[in-house]
């Protein structure tokens, strides 16, 4: 069943990106980038300073631009990534899948399961794709979503469609990736960089998101 549901939507990813070939797009962005500058150094307790490693959190070539920050909260530390993807009715502008996490010297890929109430802690929460890489002895825990608007995506599949869907119908070309890079070791310290995660994970979206609403409240 799950791999006649994803065979379905890759079936209509297909069929739209062909349609889009055939139909003269021109799309708008609504993120402006101004805004992604503007989000808080300070996150509750975090404390955050401008630069995360390349080799933790890869460049994307296709993002237009990336906030990359390193935040700390006593001893904890935690790498971000916020980049920003506009154009993407052109295929060579979209988030390439292989520069989520590192790739390089890398022995296991380990998937994760991780909820997160986003939206705060009344709100429902949300299955965020996860990952464990493992490099020698050192292990690397990965949490990411998509974003557009305000609405977040933990599927690849399901971004690729809503995607497609605002590049046809809405105009709209533009999204957000945010990665969150958190050390860990054995078993036990993967689970408490999940945890670090559930923590700084919704403080980044409010910030985030109440950024992008005030800079375009300012602009209208």
């Amino acid at each position: 069943m799950r791999i006649g549901w994803r065979l379905g939507v890759t079936l209509i990813l297909f069929a739209l990106g062909a349609l889009a070939l055939y139909m003269p797009l021109s799309v708008k962005g609504t993120v402006e980038p101004a805004s992604l500058h503007a989000i808080p150094t300070t996150l509750g307790t975090w404390i955050g300073t401008d630069g995360a490693p390349e080799e933790t959190l890869p460049s994307d070539p296709n993002e237009k631009l990336a906030v990359r920050r390193t935040y700390r909260d006593g001893r904890q530390v935690a790498w971000v990534s916020i980049a920003l993807f506009v154009g993407q009715n052109n295929d060579a502008r979209r988030a390439s899948v292989n520069k989520v996490y590192p790739q390089r010297s890398v022995s296991l890929i380990q998937p994760l399961s991780l909820t997160v109430p986003l939206n705060g802690p009344s709100a429902s929460p949300v299955a965020l794709p996860a990952v464990a890489v493992h490099q020698d002895s050192q292990r690397l825990v990965v949490v990411y979503w998509h974003q557009i608007g305000r609405q977040t995506f933990g599927s690849e599949y399901r971004f690729r469609l809503a995607l497609t869907r605002e590049i046809l119908f809405a105009r709209r070309g533009d999204s957000i990736l945010v990665r969150i890079a958190v050390p860990g070791t054995d078993h036990s310290g993967i689970a408490q960089a999940l945890e670090t995660v559930s923590t700084l994970a919704p403080l980044l979206y409010t910030a985030m998101n109440d950024s992008i609403t005030a800079r375009a409240a300012g602009k209208s």
